[in-house]
């Protein structure tokens, strides 16, 4: 029997990539949430660090003012407190004095325009108020307070330009050391994942070997848990191996006894098929020579001696399809030609037509036999085995369904560029059909459908050799019911480049 190929299903979803998607996202995920977390500490400190220098250098200042200005301060103590702001540190002040009309301020661009009214308020309170704005696309931090009871109001306009760019610096530095650390997470999740996979696929491999029968493959052992699975694969594949070898050893065995026996009893069957017939001819010759009970007996044993040899025969044959123990004789057989003369050596005329389709389409063939010459093709195979085949095949037809029987033979392209051209042999009749239940068992040996057929002629092993002979040739034979009623048989075999 040729082992049939079978199509493993392949995985939808890669294992690989799935890991290696997780991992990626852990690490992404990670480095930012690491990244974030830094920058908004870093940067939560920082401000605070900011607010409270500002406040700090603020009430220093408050308190050199008040040491600095006299009783009644004048425009000139003024002007040397504005002027010993400005060697303090990196920030402005706005000074304003209510018993002049103009303020003190340490730059020209120095404006109350950024204060707000709510600091403003909080300041005419007479409490320390700040606030942080936006100065000229600048942040700043502004601190303001009354001094010498109301009379004095000063702020102070601190600026964050400096420290929020090294936080941008430090955001940007933070988001590149992400970026690369994700990345290597990336390379460093796939090479584990690959890792991880690869004795998964191993597995897989070894597998689907195991399941076109390569039972030698084993798995590579290791210390890990994948290890222990190839360990317990590899002792799996052993035993399958053993009870496989004692399986096809005692096939062996049984197919030896099956072809000893039949070939022992061959010879005197054989003897006995002669003596049956020869007993035969004399009762037809004289049929006075015994009584009409002994010639009907003698009858009875000449058919049964016959089924016998039909079944020793049929026995012999499978033994030796099933040890492969036969050659074929490859050569051209004109099909037509074929056909006509097969009916007409077995007198089917009256009950077999034969019909020849060709690419396009069938033709309109009557009853009864056609010749090659119209419309016949010609097809590489064993003619003997064909014979074989067909024989098989008509008389089962004929012997279970109803005539007339058709042989169509036709011979049409691929189905595919890289298929082989195929030639089909379709048997068919007109009679009741095969039941259904019966149809997965059409082609086991020694099945008959009808128990009540086990007395009848046949060994039950008909269809069964027509195969094996259909599959030596490269082929198969397929059956079932056909539509209108009628069972149906089809031959399929390669065509070759004749």
């Amino acid at each position: 029997m040729c082992p049939q190929v079978r199509h493993l299903p392949r995985a939808r979803r890669s294992l690989l990539r799935r890991i290696a998607f997780i991992f990626v996202v852990a690490v992404v995920v990670t480095a930012l949430a690491l990244a974030f977390s830094a920058y908004f500490i870093t940067k939560s400190a920082q401000d605070e660090r900011a607010l409270s220098d500002a406040l700090r250098q603020s009430k220093q200042n408050l308190t050199v003012a008040d040491s600095m200005l006299p009783e009644q301060p004048g425009p000139s103590d003024y002007t040397d407190l504005m002027a010993a702001f400005q060697i303090r540190g990196d920030f402005a002040t706005y000074m304003e004095v209510y018993s002049e009309p103009r303020p003190y301020v340490s730059g020209i661009d120095v404006t109350k325009a950024p204060v707000t009214p709510e600091l403003a308020a909080k300041v005419a309170e007479g409490r320390i108020g700040y606030q942080t704005v936006t100065v000229k696309d600048e942040r700043t931090i502004i601190v303001g307070s009354e001094l010498r009871s109301g009379g004095l109001t000063v702020y102070f306009f601190y600026p964050q330009g400096t420290r929020l760019a090294d936080l941008a610096r430090l955001r940007n530095v933070l988001a590149i050391g992400g970026s690369i650390l994700a990345v290597l997470g990336a390379i460093a999740g796939y090479l584990l994942a690959r890792a991880v996979v690869r004795p998964v696929r191993e597995a897989s491999r070894a597998a689907a070997q195991m399941s076109q029968g390569n039972l030698d493959i084993r798995l590579p052992v290791g210390s890990d848990e994948f290890g222990v699975l190839a360990a317990s694969f590899n002792q799996m594949a052993e035993n399958l191996q053993v009870k496989m070898e004692d399986l096809e050893a005692g096939r062996a065995r049984e197919r030896r006894f099956v072809g000893d026996v039949t070939h022992e009893l061959r010879t005197p069957v054989s003897a006995l098929v002669g003596e049956a017939s020869l007993l035969r001819s004399r009762l037809e010759a004289d049929p006075s020579a015994c009584p009409d009970d002994v010639r009907r007996l003698a009858t009875m044993i000449n058919t049964d001696i016959t089924r016998l040899r039909q079944l020793v025969d049929d026995l012999l044959e499978i033994s030796r399809l099933d040890a492969r123990a036969v050659e074929t004789l490859i050569e051209p057989v004109d099909i037509g030609l074929f056909l006509t003369r097969l009916v007409q050596a077995h007198g089917w005329a009256e009950t077999v037509e034969v019909r020849m389709t060709r690419l396009q389409g069938p033709s309109n063939a009557a009853p009864g036999v056609r010749s090659a010459s119209e419309g016949g093709f010609v097809v590489p195979v064993d003619r003997r085995r064909l014979e074989r085949i067909l024989v098989n095949l008509v008389e089962n037809a004929l012997r279970h369904g109803a005539a007339p029987v058709r042989v169509e033979a036709r011979r049409g392209p691929a189905a595919a560029p890289d298929a082989i051209e195929t030639v089909q042999i379709a048997v068919t009749d007109r009679g009741p059909g095969i039941p259904i239940e019966h149809l997965p068992h059409i082609f086991d040996r020694f099945y008959k459908a009808d128990p009540s057929r086990s007395s009848s002629r046949g060994s039950g092993l008909g269809l069964a050799i027509a195969r094996e002979n259909a599959r030596l040739l490269g082929g198969d034979i397929t059956g079932g019911n056909v539509p209108g009623g009628g069972a149906g048989f089809v031959v399929t075999l390669p065509a070759g480049n004749l």
